[in-house]
């Protein structure tokens, strides 16, 4: 069943049926976020997210309930650039990858899935030529090519990678945590190199811990001294934070530029929640 759990906005006038805008939109297994970037000033007028239950997925049926429920989706825009948050993705090096191989290393990590369609994006993460390649259901990646105008792919990594390299915070070493519905993803960056990439599903606070404890030991993170930057679906004085605060020193809140919003602020969302959204490079 899918539920609204978001829905905040600006000036309509910025996003009636005919607008000269940018509809972004990230799709997971558990929910489904959309916004609008107006045009002259790339401020976000307007934020929706969705949750839905991950089992037994029927893409039709889920477009057809965000539509009923969104009052961003029944518009047109002159562009609109697509996010897909799922685990099935392989960041190769430039040197390894052509088009050809690209199906093969998903196949040999995740095994063979017929009902699937592979992308792959381009990345030059501070110098280093990346590919990222994924796959995305094959109905999903149908309904996206048929239910909007001048669509451009990309995987959430992707976007998260391009927008660090524009970050000037993104100097030394830094382990970032974004929060999402019952996952959160976890990069590690060491030196301006990406050392790993990973999407973790969790239940409780403990969860979380394990894993970030697990990576903080394998990639030699230091709890007193390297930075851990978090957003997202993440309480800023909740349990989970308090618990992380306990093992590691400098944990800080990467919330969103206030300057880049012009859709009502709320108080109960704090801006942080969609810091992981609105960060993202296309």
């Amino acid at each position: 069943m899918v539920q609204k759990i978001i829905g905040l906005f600006g000036d309509t006038q910025l996003y009636t049926h005919f607008n000269t805008n940018t509809l972004f939109i990230e799709i997971s297994n558990h929910h489904f976020a959309c916004w609008v970037k107006e045009e002259n000033n790339q401020k976000v007028v307007a934020v929706e997210l969705f949750h839905f239950e991950d089992n037994n997925i029927e893409w039709d049926d889920l477009f057809y309930d965000f539509r009923k429920q969104s009052a961003l989706l029944d518009k047109s825009y002159s562009k609109t650039n697509i996010f897909y948050n799922f685990n099935e993705n392989v960041l190769i090096p430039a040197f390894k990858f052509n088009a050809g191989n690209a199906a093969n290393y998903i196949d040999l990590i995740f095994g063979n899935n017929d009902n699937t369609v592979v992308k792959y994006n381009h990345i030059n993460f501070f110098g280093e030529e990346i590919y990222n390649t994924y796959r995305v259901n094959a109905t999903l990646a149908t309904l996206i090519q048929k239910d909007f105008f001048t669509v451009q792919e990309y995987h959430t990594y992707t976007g998260i990678l391009k927008g660090l390299v524009e970050d000037d915070n993104v100097k030394g070493d830094t382990v970032l945590l974004n929060f999402y519905q019952k996952q959160f993803s976890l990069m590690v960056i060491k030196n301006k190199q990406l050392h790993i990439a990973q999407t973790f599903q969790y239940q409780t606070n403990q969860d979380v811990l394990y894993h970030l404890m697990n990576v903080a030991n394998t990639f030699k993170i230091a709890p007193t001294a390297d930075p851990i930057i978090v957003a997202g679906n993440i309480e800023e004085q909740g349990s989970l934070m308090k618990l992380l605060q306990q093992h590691f020193l400098k944990i800080y809140i990467a919330s969103t530029n206030i300057e880049n919003i012009a859709f009502e602020n709320n108080t109960n969302y704090p801006l942080h929640y969609f810091t992981p959204f609105f960060n993202m490079q296309a």
